[in-house]
């Protein structure tokens, strides 16, 4: 039995030493306080665990450290789905960070009938000037599959199927995917609540993330294909709105 109302955030993090404190103490300064940190450590050679133990010492929040082999992201987030206590499920990455309302914007959103409440992200670059965002088409927050960007009712988990663990990159995108096509409610919402930070070690993931996203969108065709015609025309008007950076309203 999960407990109501309350929010468990899991952390996957390798090798995240450089930004780890700044993304749990994003979480720490939530207006709406989360019952629980689980932070999963996917075989870090780093300081990670000094780094949790530490944070932990002073919290206010109980923080739970688990640390495994390294299996990868969505491994990760599947372990820490397995130890949540909470009701509703939020997702940090190791170098992100939150807007200090996030959880209680989107808690205040929920109702008995969504699954999934998913705001806005900003990218931003890390400078000498201090955090900003980029110049070009990205200055400006977006509607964007991440995870960190979403609150989750733990029972979708159980209705829709945990992370693909062969995945390394693009799993947020398959399980999005899979949740549209089972018709589950996804509210969106314009509030920036994810800083999405960009840098040299998430950039090098790129190339590998452009072929996953290849491979995930080929299986969800291989699936639709079970579909009739009008549950494709429907997945499909879904999966265009989750597509346009300034869809506001449900999926």
């Amino acid at each position: 039995m999960k407990k109501h109302h309350a929010v468990s955030v899991i952390i996957p993090v390798y090798n995240g030493e450089l930004y780890l404190a700044e993304s749990i103490q994003s979480v720490l300064d939530q207006t709406f306080q989360p019952a629980e940190i689980i932070v999963v450590n996917d075989g870090s050679i780093d300081t990670t665990a000094q780094i949790v133990a530490n944070l932990a010492d002073a919290a206010s929040v109980p923080i739970r450290y688990v640390y495994q082999t390294n299996h990868g992201p969505a491994s990760a987030r599947n372990r820490g789905l397995e130890l949540s206590i909470g009701e509703f499920i939020a997702f940090q990455d190791a170098d992100d960070l939150w807007s200090h309302d996030k959880l209680s914007l989107q808690m205040a959103l929920f109702d008995p009938l969504l699954s999934v409440v998913l705001g806005y992200t900003r990218l931003v670059l890390k400078t000498s000037n201090g955090i900003v965002p980029p110049k070009g088409p990205w200055a400006e927050p977006r509607l964007l599959p991440h995870l960190q960007a979403g609150l989750f009712r733990y029972d979708v988990f159980e209705r829709i199927g945990v992370f693909d663990e062969s995945l390394r990159c693009g799993e947020d995108l398959d399980w999005y995917l899979r949740a549209l096509e089972k018709d589950m409610k996804i509210l969106t919402h314009t509030d920036t609540v994810v800083f999405y930070r960009r840098h040299r070690a998430n950039l090098t993931c790129d190339w590998d993330m452009g072929q996953q996203i290849l491979i995930t969108i080929k299986r969800s065709l291989v699936r639709r294909r079970q579909f009739s015609g009008q549950e494709v025309g429907v997945f499909l008007a879904k999966f265009r709105k989750l597509r346009n950076p300034m869809h506001n309203g449900v999926l």
